[in-house]
């Protein structure tokens, strides 16, 4: 088997968060991020719970897409790169299973002078 690393600039996400559920219709973890480059859709981020293990970081072959699991206590942490910093980035090593969020590369104590960061 091949081993493949992933990496990709994300420039889209959508955010899902359910409550309640109808029996056969309940998504676990009810936190979820997906990520996308333009309309191609490439990372879904799960968050559960932190007193839950987390299970395997996953590449899917067939949607070329990959699973990150964080504990729901990453979450603000995750969204505020997603909201604030340009370019994101991704990548995932299949023979590791490790994967991560990343921004580009940042000057030092920008703050919101982010040449990408307009405050309105």
């Amino acid at each position: 088997m091949k081993i493949k690393l992933i990496d990709s600039e994300i420039n889209h996400y959508w955010v899902h968060f359910q409550a309640g559920h109808i029996e056969n219709s309940l998504i676990f973890p009810p936190t979820i991020v997906k990520c996308y480059l333009d309309d191609d859709f490439v990372l879904q981020l799960y968050f559960y719970p932190d007193n839950k293990k987390l299970p395997e970081n996953y590449y899917d072959v067939k949607s070329k897409l990959v699973y990150l699991r964080y504990h729901l206590s990453m979450y603000p942490n995750i969204i505020d790169i997603l909201r604030n910093e340009k370019p994101i980035y991704f990548s995932y090593s299949d023979k590791s299973k490790v994967g991560y969020v990343r921004t580009g590369k940042e000057p030092v104590g920008e703050g919101d002078n982010d040449a990408d960061f307009v405050r309105v």
